[in-house]
């Protein structure tokens, strides 16, 4: 994906204008109350924070996020590094992990970095969203897994499955000897009646701060864990990155649960429901694979000629967007969108994004 990113960036140094559409960032979504903290608490001495996270920080995400939880429980950090930090914390080489087909690029990232074998299920089949039967699969297979990822909502189908749903198909594992990972980035994004919370005290759960609120170059999220692989992440942490910078920990603690916090994410979700209507009216129809009901994705439809070429035919027509095949084989004919551009610009995007698609299905 960031590959991808500096091929939009080289057509725009051409003197191109590209609609900027490949990575989940924000541009159209400014935080200014997330800016004012971060301003006021960069002028404070930069010195280290723990590695599991500032006591403030951890007690307002406990608070916030998860109130049953205890201290020893959270360990603060990019959310990218906690799903392998999680990993890392459950599993050795070699064993085995079941992963979501598509899913996120990181998890297959994660498995190959710690010497892990996965195991694919289905999100997406025969033209729709579906959250699928996890023990027929392993039972097909013959393979016991160590760990399972489970992403809700999902990127990048931009698709919120009902939680409770999926905590039923998980209980069918009760006694079994593996773990579940709950990447849950998007939870508060959702712009339908969906209650995404899959609410388990023997997960590992994640979130992110800096999608819900917009500010990704912050890189900051939060897991929840057992005391033995919290420890063992934040160990990982330490000799990683250290820690999250100190006045970032402190700007976000000041932030979560404010008024202001509260504010922003209700204009986000009333925002991103818009586009996600004027996505839908305006593709040619037919290509929209399934209409999203949270975070900032679509998948789009390319046919047989694949998502690959799809992908680079629109790029020549100054339209970036992220190859589907970067989320694995039920994707391959697809290209990812992120709908999170600037504002001033979301329309004239759509509208070029719409007219290179007419032009594709009509080769």
């Amino acid at each position: 994906m960031f590959d991808v990113l500096t091929m939009a960036r080289e057509r725009e140094s051409q003197g191109h204008y590209v609609a900027r559409m490949e990575i989940g960032d924000t541009p159209g979504f400014r935080n200014n109350y997330i800016h004012e903290l971060i301003t006021k608490y960069s002028s404070s001495a930069y010195r280290y924070s723990p590695s599991q996270g500032e006591g403030v920080l951890i007690s307002k995400v406990i608070e916030t996020q998860w109130p049953n939880s205890t201290y020893e429980q959270i360990v603060i950090g990019p959310a990218n590094f906690l799903i392998t930090a999680a990993l890392a914390s459950v599993t050795s080489p070699g064993e085995f992990v079941m992963l979501p087909n598509p899913g996120f690029a990181t998890y297959r990232l994660a498995a190959d970095f710690l010497g892990l074998q996965p195991l694919y299920y289905p999100v997406y089949q025969d033209g729709k969203p579906y959250f699928p039967d996890l023990r027929e699969i392993i039972i097909a297979s013959g393979i016991i897994p160590k760990a399972i990822i489970i992403n809700n909502p999902s990127n990048p189908l931009g698709v919120a499955f009902d939680g409770t749903q999926v905590l039923e198909r998980l209980q069918e594992f009760s006694g079994d000897n593996f773990r579940v990972i709950i990447d849950e980035t998007y939870v508060n994004l959702v712009y339908d009646n969906t209650v995404p919370e899959i609410i388990s005290s023997d997960a590992i759960r994640i979130r992110s701060f800096s999608k819900e609120h917009c500010a990704p170059g912050l890189r900051v999220g939060y897991a929840v864990a057992d005391r033995v692989s919290a420890k063992t992440m934040s160990d990982l942490m330490s000799l990683s990155i250290s820690c999250v910078p100190q006045f970032i920990q402190f700007a976000i603690a000041d932030y979560l649960g404010s008024p202001e916090a509260t504010s922003f994410t209700s204009t986000l979700k009333r925002e991103m429901s818009w586009r996600l209507e004027f996505l839908a009216d305006s593709l040619p129809e037919g290509l929209l694979q399934t209409k999203p009901n949270a975070a900032f994705y679509s998948l789009i439809e390319m046919g047989e000629r694949g998502g690959d070429k799809g992908f680079s035919f629109l790029l020549e027509k100054n339209v970036s967007t992220c190859p589907g095949s970067t989320f694995g084989q039920y994707s391959k004919n697809s290209v990812r969108v992120s709908l999170a551009g600037a504002a001033d610009y979301f329309e004239k995007d759509i509208n070029m994004l719409a007219s290179a698609l007419a032009q594709w299905k009509n080769i």
